[in-house]
């Protein structure tokens, strides 16, 4: 088999092997291969910043003791990091020198915090609600699963940067999830069958794609050695010649779901058990205060899209400990204070946000084509919160915000479509994300930012008009019942003639709604043409 750089670097040196260079290594000369090798230690550089460097952190389930967390950012501050909350329920240390972000690297390995296998080629940090244990809709906890997880791969020279590309696992016992886990590669999603409570298994699902159900019920007891065999069946059999294509996803494309249960079967001796009952809830509750179990409450602090400066992280761990209170990182890129005995937190929020997850954008990362933190805030928040909507914000087409898992997406592109190049975005709707039931469909290649509100204000009226309480249903009775270029030209239309007037399901003569108008003969011949027609009249001719 024809294998590609990275994986003639692995075979030249394993990862584990390199990582006794450190002390000695040149980062005033960095080689394409040592930025490969100080990723699966959670350090990650570009020759197009050398001098900068990035730490990230594994915190698995996103749970830290408050020892742990002050330790964190106390270097943070000494070093003068910039912090992040990942969609992994991660921090990331940004803008540190090479010097610091060892020295912060090895504090923290010394005192049980570690960043070990939290880039390229590992399995990821595995991630579970914020409110595990704790929130009512919880059958019981998973995160001590998660920790015994953890074990199988954690830095054991088996596994580190030796898989084909990187794996993200989720599990959770909770029938109502703050965000959806159905983009993992692996998910154990809570299900029961005849009667015992455990977890169906999904595979295959990225930032592009929904994981498909393997028809198999997993018991408690059995994730464990489950868990375990796909991670040796996917190390053994993952595609290793093209780095696009090596994602389990492109495996299952090839071989087929069936075939990779007979691989996962060479390490998993049990007979499979079919699938149970998905117990998957949309979780309406739009707020930042939480009942537990116990009595007590959780709040949601709301950080700026994962952004959260140091000194306000500070006053959130010294009022949690004060109140013997547990700080949780959401993957939702927010703060959870759990235990709190009533509904009072001294601090606000730092964003107004509810629903938008955004990826790190252009000031973090060099993949995203701008910054989407920024132009998130610029989004018609009022409206997207009152209606609850949720919306993924991706800056590239890796889709870091996981933009088909939300009910509008938006990636971020540079267009030249409407005259000069300009920053836009593509345009998703109709995910049905809560049970796995669909991604959401791109709607537009290129919306100028500029005009963005404007296309948005008419989806959320169409909504807001249709009669139903919550997006995923509008969009899987209303919205999934036309065709990407029908909405396309629909929403184009209402937005030029200024119309109200609403989709109905299947509903033949909307059309007619426009037959005044001068673009209507257009729809006969293709509605490619009546949408560019729009397009131009919208996008080119108001700004001439």
């Amino acid at each position: 088999m024809k294998l590609n750089k990275i994986e003639k670097l692995k075979l030249e040196l394993k990862p584990c092997d390199y990582y006794s260079k450190l002390d000695t290594l040149n980062h005033n000369g960095l080689t394409e291969a040592d930025r490969f090798y100080l990723k699966n230690f959670g350090i990650y550089n570009t020759k197009l910043s050398p001098e900068t460097f990035m730490l990230r952190l594994r915190i698995p389930a996103g749970r830290i003791e408050i020892s742990k967390l002050k330790m964190v950012l106390s270097l943070a501050k000494k070093h003068d990091a910039r912090i992040i909350l990942t969609s992994r329920a991660q921090m990331e240390l940004h803008g540190l020198s090479f010097c610091s972000v060892l020295e912060i690297h090895k504090n923290l390995e010394k005192n049980g915090i570690t960043s070990w296998q939290t880039l390229t080629d590992n399995f990821r940090n595995i991630v579970t609600d914020p409110l595990d244990g704790v929130e009512q809709s919880c059958r019981f906890e998973v995160y001590p699963i998660i920790l015994k997880m953890q074990e199988i791969f954690l830095k054991n020279p088996e596994f580190v940067g030796m898989i084909p590309r990187k794996f993200n696992t989720a599990i959770s016992a909770n029938s109502k999830n703050i965000t959806s886990f159905f983009g993992n590669d692996c998910y154990f999603a809570l299900a029961q069958k005849d009667g015992v409570t455990g977890f169906n298994l999904y595979l295959g699902g990225k930032n592009l794609e929904i994981a498909k159900s393997a028809d198999i019920f997993v018991k408690k007891d059995e994730v464990l050695p489950l868990f375990e065999a796909i991670v040796k069946a996917y190390k053994k059999y993952g595609l290793r010649e093209n780095r696009t294509k090596a994602r389990l996803y492109h495996l299952l494309q090839l071989i087929g779901i069936e075939e990779f249960k007979e691989r996962i079967g060479e390490f998993y001796k049990k007979e499979f058990i079919k699938a149970g009952t998905l117990l998957s809830e949309k979780y309406k509750e739009n707020e930042d205060w939480f009942v537990l179990n116990n009595g007590s409450f959780a709040y949601r602090f709301k950080s700026r899209y994962g952004e959260i400066d140091i000194e306000t992280f500070e006053k959130i761990v010294q009022f949690a400990e004060q109140n013997e209170c547990e700080v949780r990182i959401g993957t939702d890129q927010n703060l959870y204070i759990i235990g709190l005995g009533e509904r009072y937190f001294p601090l606000e929020s730092l964003s107004q946000n509810e629903n938008i997850l955004a990826c790190a954008g252009s000031r973090y990362c060099i993949f995203s084509l701008f910054d989407t933190k920024k132009e998130a805030d610029r989004l018609i928040l009022d409206d997207i919160n009152r209606l609850g909507i949720k919306i993924g914000y991706s800056g590239c087409l890796k889709g870091c915000a996981r933009h088909i898992l939300s009910d509008i997406g938006f990636v971020g592109i540079r267009t030249n479509l409407f005259g000069k190049v300009e920053r836009g975005v593509r345009l998703y709707l109709g995910g049905l994300y809560t049970k796995a039931e669909a991604a959401a469909r791109m709607i537009y290649w290129a919306v100028p930012l500029r005009k963005l509100n404007s296309v948005l204000s008419v989806i959320l009226d169409e909504f807001e008009n249709s009669g139903f309480l919550d997006f995923e249903e509008f969009s899987k009775n209303i919205l999934n019942s036309y065709s990407s270029e029908f909405l396309a030209f629909w929403f184009l239309a209402r937005l030029y003639t200024d119309k109200k007037v609403y989709l109905k399901s299947n509903e033949k003569n909307l059309l007619l709604n426009f037959k005044e108008f001068d673009f209507y003969t257009l729809i006969e011949e293709d509605f490619y043409e009546a949408i560019k027609y729009l397009e131009k009249s919208l996008y080119i001719e108001s700004n001439l």
